[in-house]
């Protein structure tokens, strides 16, 4: 049991805290779905596990600490990328997006003591399973819901994307051309 969380928070939250070995790809993923959030450090975001959980549908909340370093603004960009483009988008990502530390601390424990969860019997006869309600829930179903959708998970659109910059790369260098090409 970690010692600094027991310091910290107590032994009842320090049971609530696994250390795990590297998984398998599809068990990793799985790992990331039992998260109510996840807590991103600002120092250096985390790129593919923050892409991860939230393939998981697990909220992620972040804060991009400074402008001019791309590892502590990696977080907001695929948690956007995650996100719908409507105004319940936009909310969600007001909501897991810090401006500083103590805006990331407040929004952490408002949306973790916001959270609660009930007992529900399986329809199978097999046990229960805890459904959980509060915004962390709400944002875990947004997540779930667009996650077919969004651009963060379009591979198909990001190959032919690439493919239409390679074609415009050659087009260009064949013809002389310079300058950028946007996609």
């Amino acid at each position: 049991m970690p010692k600094t969380a027991i310091k910290w928070a107590g032994k009842s939250v320090a049971d609530r805290i696994f250390f795990t070995d590297v998984a398998p790809k599809a068990l990793h993923i799985n790992r990331a779905r039992i998260c109510d959030i996840f807590l991103d450090t600002p120092e250096c975001n985390a790129h593919t596990t923050a892409a991860d959980a939230l393939w998981s549908s697990t909220p992620l909340l972040t804060s991009p600490r400074y402008d001019y370093k791309m590892c502590s603004r990696i977080g907001a960009s695929v948690l956007k990328g995650a996100l719908p483009k409507d105004a319940a988008g936009q909310q969600a990502a007001a909501e897991l997006i810090a401006e500083d530390d103590d805006q990331y601390e407040k929004m952490a424990i408002k949306l973790a003591s916001g959270m609660s969860y009930r007992q529900v019997d399986r329809d199978d006869g097999t046990g229960t399973y805890g459904e959980g309600s509060g915004r962390l829930a709400d944002l875990r179903k947004i997540l779930w819901d667009h996650k077919w959708e969004c651009g963060l998970f379009d591979t198909r659109r990001w190959v032919s994307d690439l493919e239409d910059a390679y074609t415009e790369a050659w087009r260009r260098w064949a013809n002389g051309e310079r300058g950028d090409i946007h996609l």
